[in-house]
């Protein structure tokens, strides 16, 4: 399938997990991708392993918690390729803890980078997209939708992005944007590797966030995301769509 050809796609988060998945499967569809992430040299690797492949991709530096980093990102792209038809942010960062341990300055940075990033992220590249019909795809997680324990700042942030993927759906859907968000959950990616229970934690609350056959890996989410952000999906605006193998079913 060639459903980018000829199109621009800003994937943020791109350096490992779902991000890198999901900039190599644009690439991989004729789309040209600019990579970003803190991690330089993840992002690299990232754009080069698409470059190597034959696809076309910038590796670019972006904090999503800076406003200044982000516009300095959309405009390289615009200088770059011209214009940006799909945004997929997916960058984020997570923290497990009980909620009656959770510092405020963990819960100010979590929502500063996963929502308030996101919010700017759109803000941002929102005029290129206008111009050209373009798209956003913002990746949420089951904990936005259903309660997900020791994740209180993460599950917060997400929900708040949801709501903006909606509110931006109806508020530019008749200019010809659409605005998707997927929720993914059992996937494999660094982020979640890291979990560890936090102090005197009940791990059969677990349990009920489990998917129904296994953990797959990100490439599972960056399908969907690529579907979402082609013309395949030219009439699904403002939806929300999991991929964790059941669990919330």
């Amino acid at each position: 399938m060639k459903r980018f050809a000829g199109k621009v796609a800003l994937v943020t988060g791109a350096a490992n997990g779902i991000g890198r998945s999901t900039a190599e499967r644009i690439a991989s569809e004729g789309g040209n991708v600019v990579c970003t992430d803190v991690d330089l040299e993840g992002v690299e690797t990232t754009a080069r392993t698409i470059i190597e492949s034959g696809g076309r991709a910038l590796a670019r530096i972006c904090d999503i918690g800076d406003s200044g980093s982000i516009g300095e990102t959309v405009a390289q792209t615009i200088e770059e390729f011209g214009e940006i038809n799909c945004l997929c942010n997916i960058a984020g960062i997570v923290h497990y803890d009980n909620t009656h341990d959770l510092s405020l300055s963990k819960w100010n940075r979590i929502l500063e980078v996963n929502l308030t990033g996101t919010f700017m992220m759109c803000q941002q590249a929102l005029p290129h997209l206008l111009g050209v019909g373009g798209n956003i795809v913002n990746i949420v997680s089951t904990a936005a939708i259903s309660g997900h324990p020791w994740m209180a700042a993460y599950a917060a942030s997400k929900g708040g992005v949801l709501a903006l993927t909606r509110t931006l759906a109806v508020e530019y859907g008749k200019q010809g944007l659409r605005a998707n968000a997927v929720c993914p959950g059992s996937i494999k990616t660094a982020m979640h590797e890291q979990f560890e229970l936090p102090a005197g934690a009940n791990a059969k609350l677990l349990q009920r966030i489990m998917p129904l056959d296994t953990f797959r890996g990100p490439e599972q989410a960056a399908a969907l995301i690529a579907f979402l952000g082609s013309e395949d999906a030219a009439h699904i605006n403002g939806e929300t769509v999991r991929v964790d193998g059941g669990a919330l079913a």
